[in-house]
């Protein structure tokens, strides 16, 4: 992933604490940088909280002699034994408690694992909001082809990465 032109620049620390105590506006941090406010704008709206986050991330603490995956698969091996002997009783409540167990334990392997992610998805193709405003953007453009494709050209380059302002 690339970073935007105010990640990559040598003071951008400094810059970000002197924007967040007001020291310097986003207009002024774009002249210092050489680029657009904008560019800075979207830079403190978007880097800067997905660093906070990934900086407030808890670090994995690692417990001596523990192995989370092991224990889960010696914990879902012996679920499994007391769904077959509860089976072979025809105790059904307890292996419906099994079975339970077993549901749970294999979600969290899946968690664990990687095999299901657990973040929420959100599609904003399908936000009735998104829908209007493409609606209107098109309509507006119909009699300005060469606006249309200048349009085109330009979410063609941010779907590449590629700064607005380039």
């Amino acid at each position: 992933m690339t970073q935007c032109s105010f990640c990559n620049h040598r003071d951008a620390a400094l810059l970000e604490q002197q924007i967040a105590i007001k020291e310097l506006t986003q207009a002024q941090t774009a002249k210092i940088i050489g680029c657009n406010k904008s560019t800075v704008s979207r830079h403190m709206a978007n880097c800067v909280p997905s660093r906070i986050r990934e900086s407030m991330k808890p670090e994995p603490v690692e417990v001596p002699g523990l192995n989370v995956v092991n224990a889960l698969t010696t914990s879902h091996a012996k679920t499994l034994e007391i769904l077959l002997d509860s089976l072979a009783e025809g105790d059904r409540k307890t292996a419906l408690m099994a079975i339970h167990a077993e549901t749970r334990q294999l979600d969290l392997m899946a968690k664990i694992t990687g095999q299901v992610n657990a973040a929420p998805q959100l599609n904003f193709l399908l936000n009735p909001e998104f829908i209007m405003l493409k609606r209107i953007i098109v309509e507006t453009l119909l009699p300005y082809p060469d606006a249309r494709v200048a349009l085109s050209e330009k979410l063609d380059s941010i779907a590449v990465g590629q700064d607005v302002n380039e």
